[in-house]
């Protein structure tokens, strides 16, 4: 769990800095769905929070198991 909360605080640097060098908007188009004005680190922020939920998951159920 300490890997988990240490991955989480670089990334949360990551998309802060990101985020402070483009301050920038775009819109997202998702077949029948569109976004306007969504802030450039939104994105970022979703992909790199997808491998970090996996990575939860393995240390809960390693953690499980462990304590068997």
């Amino acid at each position: 769990m300490l890997l988990f909360l240490l991955a989480l605080v670089i990334m949360a640097l990551g998309v802060a800095a990101y985020a402070h060098y483009n301050p920038g908007v775009h819109e997202i188009t998702m077949r029948n769905y569109h976004f306007a004005a969504v802030p450039d680190w939104i994105p970022v922020a979703v992909a790199a929070a997808v491998p970090l939920f996996f990575f939860l998951l393995h240390a809960l159920y390693a953690r499980g198991r462990a304590r068997r």
